[in-house]
């Protein structure tokens, strides 16, 4: 499968998903280490939102700087799409 395939496949999925069940679904569907992954890049990503330097980001969070540059490339580079979720 490739990624447009998988990302097809992950959008009809979470599509039929309502409320309260997102949580349950993704505890059955993600390890919890994938879980706080996924939370540390959207943390990453509001703290950039909200004009954070990239050094206060990485000692708030006990992360490296280079982690939080991935989030700055998102935001920069990427589709933009998730800013109206953060």
């Amino acid at each position: 499968m490739d990624v447009d395939q998988g990302l097809q496949t992950l959008t009809r999925f979470l599509k039929e998903i309502k409320g309260k069940h997102v949580s349950d679904v993704l505890e059955d569907l993600l390890t919890p280490k994938e879980i706080t992954e996924l939370a540390e890049r959207i943390r990453i990503l509001q703290m950039l939102e909200q004009g954070k330097p990239q050094r206060e980001i990485a000692n708030d969070l006990h992360i490296s700087v280079t982690t939080v540059s991935r989030g700055s490339r998102v935001l920069q580079y990427g589709t933009k799409k998730i800013k109206k979720y953060l």
